[in-house]
């Protein structure tokens, strides 16, 4: 839709291969998962032996030693099929990187060639029942009791949370406070642990994406499953976090520009007494707008994706990004919904565009809500950031 030079001719074929797999191998499927509100575990050991997974990872870890790009091209391309169910980027592109940069030896060989052939599903808890993913009002705890550590809390609404094998769970230390922040640790927990429980979670948006309820009860694991330094899990979150917002503002705006096309074409098929429905000048207007929004929304994704690969990624862009994608994601579904009378409310285009504006809602919510990066953007402008 936009004209782009991010990718080279090595992204493009990649590009066709992504495609043609998940039209091929997953999308035939996608709509009993939704019914079923359960992705298959095989989906992703087919996603891991085509490619699909931890591109990033060194070939020595299961990887292809490839650069942020081509996961950003397996993220646009499920969006445009309209996958949420195997939503590879949390795998690869948010709890890999934790393992790859602040893991042991051990803990890297144990865990990222597993997750690269999707054979070892994972998932990243921070977000907890009485307040979100405010990391200072943060309950879950790590308690050191000799050589082992005890976790208590609850995390809830983690992706994966009822399927993952392995969970890098974010909980109180008793170092590491930095001002108003507690000291946190991250944990590697093995589900199959006694004191772990997982359940899922139903949704009304994206319902083949596993959402989980974790809750840890007592449950011991050796000193050696912690994720880098004791307490210094903030100063991780921080630098990481970033990386997530901005995988889901690529998957937002891929989402957008898919809604967009379809409606400009829909609204020039949609005919009325005096012509097409784009001969009217409200419901054009309405469309340009939104066009110029995603255009700019485009030029600013992709000026941040280069970035994470040279490792000079600024957070504060990831949460502009982010903000910005999925605001103009509900308001093009919505408008997606209106523009086609009753049939954005009836019907297959109904159901089609009734279930954009459920996911689109997620979409501001997950990874950091609306409310939260504004509130980050504003604090990085008092401080001068």
């Amino acid at each position: 839709m936009f004209a782009r030079t991010l990718f080279d001719a090595d992204h493009d074929r990649w590009r066709d291969e992504v495609a043609t797999f998940l039209s091929s191998d997953i999308a035939p499927h996608h709509d009993d998962w939704v019914v079923a509100r359960k992705t298959p575990r095989a989906a992703w050991a087919k996603a891991g032996a085509a490619g699909l997974l931890a591109r990033g990872l060194p070939p020595q870890f299961g990887g292809a030693g490839r650069d942020f790009r081509d996961s950003a091209i397996v993220i646009e391309e499920l969006a445009r099929q309209r996958i949420h169910g195997l939503l590879t980027c949390l795998q690869s592109d948010i709890v890999a990187p934790f393992v790859q940069r602040l893991g042991t030896e051990a803990q890297k060989q144990k865990l990222l060639p597993g997750m690269a052939q999707g054979e070892v599903l994972a998932a990243l808890a921070l977000t907890e029942p009485q307040g979100g993913s405010a990391l200072s009002t943060m309950t879950t705890t790590a308690e050191t009791r000799g050589d082992s550590l005890v976790l208590n809390g609850v995390k809830t609404h983690i992706t994966n949370g009822s399927v993952a094998d392995v969970v890098i769970v974010a909980a109180k230390s008793a170092r590491g406070s930095i001002g108003d922040q507690p000291g946190l640790s991250l944990v590697l927990v093995e589900t199959e642990r006694p004191g772990v429980s997982q359940e899922s979670i139903d949704k009304t948006g994206m319902a083949a994406l596993d959402t989980g309820r974790i809750t840890l009860n007592e449950c011991v694991v050796p000193r050696s499953n912690l994720l880098g330094g004791e307490g210094m899990g903030f100063v991780y979150l921080m630098n990481f976090l970033g990386v997530e917002r901005l995988v889901l503002a690529i998957y937002a705006q891929a989402c957008a520009e898919r809604i967009l096309t379809e409606l400009i074409r829909d609204c020039d098929a949609r005919q009325t007494p005096e012509g097409s429905l784009l001969t009217h000048q409200s419901p054009r207007f309405s469309l340009a707008e939104l066009y110029s929004e995603c255009a700019v929304n485009r030029s600013f994704v992709d000026q941040c994706i280069p970035s994470v690969q040279e490792g000079r990624f600024d957070p504060k862009q990831a949460c502009i990004a982010k903000l910005r994608t999925t605001a103009t994601l509900k308001s093009l579904a919505s408008l997606a919904v209106q523009l086609r009378g009753a049939g954005g409310i009836s019907g297959e285009s109904g159901a089609r565009a009734s279930q954009d504006l459920l996911d689109a809602s997620v979409q501001s919510i997950w990874g950091g809500t609306s409310e939260i990066l504004l509130d980050l953007i504003g604090r990085s402008m008092a401080s001068g950031l």
